[in-house]
Order: C-alpha cells, then structure tokens, then sequence
C-alpha cells in the first residue's frame, strides 16, 4: 500500500497557525485578565502545543523515509524546529503566568503579548509565501517585517525591565516578572529565528 504524500511546505504553515492560534489566546487573556481562569488558558494552550508535538513528529518521521524531498533534510529539520521553538516559548508563557501565581499583569504585559500576535500572523503570511520560492521578494518583505517586530520586542523588554527595577519594590514581584519577561523576549528572538531560517533556505536554493 502506497504511503500517503507529505507536503512540507503545508505541514510549516499548520504548525504556524497553531503559534498564531495560541497568540492570539494569549493577546485575548491578556486583555481580559482574570488569575481564576489560569488553569484553563494554560490547558489550552498546551494542547495547541502537544498538537504541534505531534505533526513535528510527523514531519520528521515522513523525512527519514522520503527518498527526495523537496529542500535539504537539514533545513526542513531546522525549519521544524524553530517554529516549535516559538510554539514551546508561548506555551511557556502560559505555564509561567499560573506556576508563578501571576494574579495581576502588569501595564506593559498586553503590549507584549499584542506584539507576539502581530510577529505570528507575519509569520504565517512568510510560511504562505515560502510555498512558492520564486517569491523571493515577497518573502523576504516578511522577512525584514519580522526582523523590525523583534526590534520592538527589544525595544518593549529594555523599557520593561528598566521600569522594573525603578518602581517595583517588592522583590518577589521583581523575580517573577523578570522570568516573564525574558520568556517574552525568547518568543521574539524564535520568531527572528524561523525567519532567518526561511531567509537562508531561500538563498540556498536560488
């Protein structure tokens, strides 16, 4: 019985949506924050992840026997990959929120996590044009879009810590937040991550 076809190209894009999907809970819980409802905002979220877990897998199994796929193995792993990295950091957001007994957020949480939204929907607007490697400009207009969302992130982390460390007294909220908020800054560094993946995968085939 002949195996059914894989395509790549479609596989990137559904693991893209699930980060864009658990963006957008994550922007939405953030604009209506409520600490009692924790619990079920993080079983959410981990399902998109163990989902992504499981078409990560099978991606990686369909490779090892896929006589010609249509990029390098290596990059179609390291592809995979970096959009799981950014599917783990939101996820570990979540978990971060309730494990750290977060039971209100600060101001500059919500420009964070609208920020996180905007950089997954680019993504997945790059991955759509990533189908078609002829595309090259149109890709990598994503591509320095992604790099220019991750600058804010940067930009949004300095202000956010400096603030901190200045007006926060309480060192057990200085702890917590300080773990946030570096888990917010991993989230934009894996999204520069895949697109400079993309970016060199182009420049490989062209």
């Amino acid at each position: 019985m002949k195996r059914q076809e894989l395509n790549y190209y479609d596989e990137f894009i559904k693991n893209v949506e699930i980060a864009l999907e658990m963006s957008m809970i994550l922007r939405d819980y953030a604009n209506d924050f409520d600490y009692n409802k924790s619990e079920e905002i993080e079983a959410k979220v981990h399902k998109f992840e163990n989902d992504a877990d499981q078409n990560l897998h099978i991606i990686l199994n369909y490779l090892i026997k896929d006589f010609l796929p249509p990029i390098e193995r290596e990059d179609i792993v390291m592809l995979v990959n970096k959009i799981d990295d950014v599917v783990d950091n939101i996820d570990e957001i979540v978990i971060n929120l309730d494990i750290l007994d977060v039971t209100n957020l600060r101001e500059d949480f919500k420009e964070f996590a609208d920020l996180i939204y905007k950089i997954c929907l680019n993504q997945k607007e790059m991955l759509l044009k990533f189908k078609n490697l002829k595309k090259y400009e149109e890709i990598q207009e994503m591509v320095v879009n992604t790099n220019k969302l991750e600058e804010l992130g940067d930009k949004l982390y300095g202000q956010a810590i400096r603030n901190l460390y200045h007006n926060e007294k309480n060192p057990i909220e200085i702890s917590k937040w300080h773990t946030l908020y570096e888990c917010l800054e991993n989230c934009f560094d894996s999204c520069e991550s895949v697109a400079n993946c993309i970016e060199a995968i182009i420049m490989k085939n062209s």
